[in-house]
This record gives structure tokens, sequence and C-alpha cells, in this order.
């Protein structure tokens, strides 16, 4: 007679590997999903676009969740109506906007029932809504909170095993969340950049409007020093950053008028020793306004140095050539320009062409001759049309009101 008998031991040994192995494997998964969220949250850079934040959210949930399609659908005004457009995604979804319309209305129905998502498969019973007959399961959970969404996530046909569970619920409820956080802090930066830029353009505004003749110079001025730098950038290392500072410097050039009373702008005889004084002095009133402000530091140059002459023959400081800061010598051209072909009080607007002869005549003492010739030789026509339509034109598919709005990021980010 023989028996089989276990050893009690071995039993526990056995059944306490398997114990460990599942919590090895939980662990690790645990470890990834916490790494996906800590990529995301270390990704949130506010100058990336929305488009290029989701898709690296469905980029990394796809490592960690192989599906047949994931999508990330955004609401946004067509023809006056919401409607869901798709953002970024990966693989088959099988979903177009109007049937993401209806998933959007079936989600919150979920939500409302007091699900945290919808989640809808056929492999244990049936569907409980109608599907495409490519989906055998489906899990979409909101972009925003419920009574706010801004959109939907949205994954279907998970691939290594039957059906989503509610691990990838809380996942792509963790991951939506993180997306819903990146829109809604790029919505609020926009929102400072325009507040910023707008009280900039008021600012200087009001300072061309003490003068008639000078209405629109700094938006001018500034889209114009934009001009020659854009056309700088194949024979001169400016990096995007660089253009954005000097357009607000442009923009800024002449901050430092706001002490000047009108009466001294708008004389049309010759200028007292003690007036001429203080109009020399606005560079310097200039810098030193924007000393104030840290994020203004790259702008000071163009504004502090805006009247010097590559000859050494302008002010404050005499600067010549190489000694002017590059952002300035832009800004000098920009402002000459825009001072030749408008109508002062002491004289009447040039035409464009004797503007760009007399421009032509002060390359190398004047004017900077890489600027210069940047400037003379670029289609001066179209800025012209741009100029003369009030800015409406654009060029290089960027808008200018926008660009402002763009290039305010450069300082407050």
């Amino acid at each position: 007679m023989t028996f089989n008998v276990k050893n009690p031991i071995l039993t526990d040994l056995a059944l306490m590997e398997k114990h460990l192995e599942k919590m090895s494997t939980e662990l690790s998964q645990c470890y990834e999903q916490i790494m996906l969220l800590y990529n995301l949250s270390t990704h949130m850079n506010l100058d990336q676009s929305n488009a290029t934040y989701l898709q690296l959210a469905c980029d990394q949930l796809t490592q960690l969740i192989p599906v047949e399609g994931i999508a990330i659908f955004l609401e946004k005004k067509i023809d006056g109506a919401k409607r869901l457009v798709l953002n970024a995604g990966s693989g088959v979804i099988a979903l177009d906007p109007n049937a993401a319309d209806i998933l959007q209305m079936h989600l919150t129905a979920e939500l409302t029932a007091g699900k945290e998502a919808l989640l809808d498969s056929q492999v244990d019973n049936p569907f409980k809504y109608a599907w495409p007959e490519q989906i055998r399961n489906i899990l979409a959970v909101p972009v925003g909170p419920a009574d706010k969404m801004m959109g939907l996530l949205v994954a279907t046909n998970i691939l290594n095993k039957p059906d989503f569970d509610s691990t990838d619920v809380k996942l792509f409820n963790s991951v939506a969340n993180q997306c819903a956080v990146f829109i809604e802090n790029g919505r609020l930066f926009d929102d400072l950049k325009e507040l910023f830029i707008g009280s900039l353009k008021a600012l200087t505004n009001s300072i061309d409007a003490k003068d008639q003749y000078t209405r629109g110079h700094s938006e001018r001025v500034a889209l114009i020093s934009r001009w020659i730098a854009e056309h700088l950038k194949e024979t001169h290392p400016l990096t995007e950053k660089e253009i954005h500072h000097i357009y607000l410097a442009g923009l800024l050039h002449d901050i430092g008028k706001i002490g000047v009373s009108e009466s001294v702008l708008r004389k049309q005889g010759k200028l007292s020793d003690e007036e001429r004084s203080i109009i020399l002095s606005h560079p310097r009133i200039g810098a030193s306004i924007l000393s104030e402000i840290p994020q203004m530091r790259e702008i000071i140059p163009g504004v502090l140095y805006h009247h010097e002459r590559y000859d050494g023959k302008g002010y404050p400081e005499g600067l010549s050539g190489q000694d002017i800061p590059f952002s300035a010598r832009i800004i000098a051209l920009a402002d000459a320009f825009d001072a030749m072909t408008s109508r002062r009080v002491y004289r009447d607007a040039m035409s464009i062409r004797r503007a760009l002869s007399e421009v032509e005549k002060g390359v190398g003492c004047q004017f900077d001759p890489i600027a210069a010739r940047a400037f003379l030789d670029s289609p001066i026509d179209q800025l012209w049309k741009v100029i003369q339509d009030g800015f409406i034109e654009t060029w290089d598919y960027s808008n200018f009101e926008e660009y402002g709005t763009k290039a305010v990021g450069a300082l407050i980010r």
C-alpha cells in the first residue's frame, strides 16, 4: 500500500511563490503606470501644441494597454455649433466625428448614472449601445470635468486580454485628467499672453496718440522690425526667440516718451536745447522703465540703443558698428523707414521709393549694412501692402494680431 502525502511546507512555498509572482507583476504594472503619468507631467511644456501633447498621451497609453485604436476628440465650434474634432490618436478607431458625438452623449449618460467611464463590450453580454460592427469592446472617459467636458479619450478593441477592466478605467481617467490640465493651463497661458500684449499695445498707442502724426508708429515699427529679422534668418543666425524679442523691442522702442509733454512732441519750430535734451533722453527713460520688469531684460538693448547710428553719430552713447546690439540696429532701420514714410508735423510723408533710396544712401553710415541689405532685397511691396491694409495681410502663415501674443510667450514662459 502506498500513500501520497503532500508536504505542507512545499505547498505553502508554491503558493507563496505564485503570490509573490502576482505581486511582482502588479508592482511592475503600477510602476509603468506611474512612469506614464510622470512622463506626461514632465512634458507639460506650454510652448508645445495641444496636438503634440495629446499625441504623446495616446502613444504612452498604447505602450501599456495595446489596443486597435485610440483617439482624443476635443470640442470645437464649427459654423456656430460645437462638434467633436479628432486631435490625436493612432490605429483604427472606427469612429468618425458623428459617431464621436453620439459616444459623448452615451458617456454623459454613464457619468450621470455615477459611472467613472463608458465601458461597453460584447464579451460577456450583448452591447448596451449600438456600435460599428468592427468594435468588440470600447472604453471612453471624459477630458475635463463631467459637467464641463471639453472632449473625450476613447479606445477600442483591447488586444492583450478579452476586455477592458477597472484598472484600465482608472489609468485612462488619470491620463485624461492630465490632458485636461494641460489644455486648461494652455488656455490660461494664452489668456495671460493676450492680456499682456493688449496692455503693451494700449500703452504704446497712448504714447503714439500724443501726436496725431505718429499714431500706429510703434506697431508699424514692430512689424517692420520683425519683417527685417525674418528676412535675415537665411544669412544671420537669429532664433525664433530672438525674433520675438526684436518684435517686442520694436513695439516698445518709444516707451520713454511717456514722460515727454505733447507740446514738445508736437512742436513745429526748432526745439530749444532743453527740449532737445528731453527728446534725446527717451531711450534711457524707456530702458529704465523696462528694467523694473525682470522678463524685459532681453528687450532693453533694442529700446536703449535704437537711435544709435552705424557710424557712431547717434545717441545716447554714440556706439558704432558691431558695438550696437543687433536688435537695436534692426529697430533703428525700421524706425527710420516708418518715420520717412509717415507724415510728420514738419514735413509730408516720403514716397516708398524715395524712402528706399534714403535707406540705400544710409547703408554703412546710418544703417547696419547687413540689416539694410536684407531689407532692401526683401519684397517690400508686400510689406507696404501689409501696412496699408492695416496688418490684415499675412506672411509666413502667421497672423499679425496673433503674432504679438505668440511673441509675449517668449517673455513670460
